[in-house]
């Protein structure tokens, strides 16, 4: 363990995939709720900032969009950013979900094992409008 970070080791020792997002989302830690910026994810846990330095083993929890609220642990943390583990791993098609729609660059939905047709259907190239000889 270094100074710099506290549960450093923890850090590389990844079980999924990491995906970069840059998500705004509500966060409940001890009896204050605040917002944080969700900066990337597996379907294990996360990286937030935007709350002071926690302990390890603290408790947070996150509202992601259009899930239940998941309870998480902090694993490691350093002034304002801390990596947390979710109590439960989310699904496989949740977390694609969760790319397809949130994260940096909007990952391809097939990439991630998204069905094509829940992508949003591509709009139509605007018509310009009709001229008049006046």
């Amino acid at each position: 363990m270094t100074d710099e970070f506290e549960g450093v080791e923890n850090i590389n020792h990844r079980r999924a995939r990491r995906v970069g997002f840059e998500l705004p989302v509500r966060c409940k830690h001890g009896v204050t709720r605040s917002t944080v910026m969700l900066k990337d994810m597996t379907t294990h846990g996360a990286r937030i900032e935007g709350i002071p330095r926690q302990r390890i083993g603290d408790t947070v929890i996150l509202f992601l969009p259009e899930l239940s609220p998941k309870l998480a642990f902090v694993v490691w943390s350093k002034d304002r950013t801390s990596g947390v583990e979710f109590e439960l791993p989310l699904h496989e098609t949740v977390f694609a979900n969760l790319v397809a729609d949130f994260a940096i660059g909007h990952l391809q939905r097939l990439e991630m094992g998204r069905p094509v047709s829940d992508a949003a259907p591509l709009a139509s190239p605007p018509v310009p409008p009709t001229r008049h000889a006046a």
